[in-house]
């Protein structure tokens, strides 16, 4: 899929409201993701909203800030290794990690989880009196 048609695919959630300059675009060998399309940012890096180049699965790419590029690599690494491990229906899952084109540094390719942050839910005052077991036990 050539990026002027995922131009078309990945909206951006905040600005003109019309599609954003290729410049927002990134990519990597099998992905491409909108950088004005954020899902959400932490300590380590962003989540942007992205799809798979070759069959247009819509997905959630993390790429990292110089923050997370201080650690060690085997550390990093490592952690890599074990989010490839973990498999289970409450956990997101991990389905690649690539590198960015232009800067070469790794970027994870999760699966794209549409029910809000964590926070958001434990936030809502549905659960106020917090989650049942069934809900976060493994």
């Amino acid at each position: 899929m050539s990026k002027a048609t995922m131009k078309q695919k990945i909206a951006p959630t905040s600005g003109t409201g019309g599609l954003s300059s290729l410049s927002n675009f990134k990519s990597s060998q099998n992905y491409l993701w909108n950088t004005n399309a954020v899902l959400g940012k932490g300590a380590t890096g962003a989540v942007y909203f992205g799809h798979n180049k070759h069959n247009g699965e819509t997905v959630a790419v993390k790429c990292f800030n110089h923050l997370s590029h201080m650690r060690p690599y085997e550390v990093q690494k490592r952690e890599f290794e074990v989010l490839k491990k973990v498999n289970h229906e409450n956990i997101v899952k991990l389905l690649a990690i690539e590198e960015e084109s232009d800067t070469k540094q790794k970027v994870l390719v999760m699966e794209l989880c549409t029910g809000g942050s964590l926070f958001n839910i434990l936030d809502d005052p549905m659960n106020s009196n917090g989650l049942e077991e069934k809900e976060f036990l493994l």
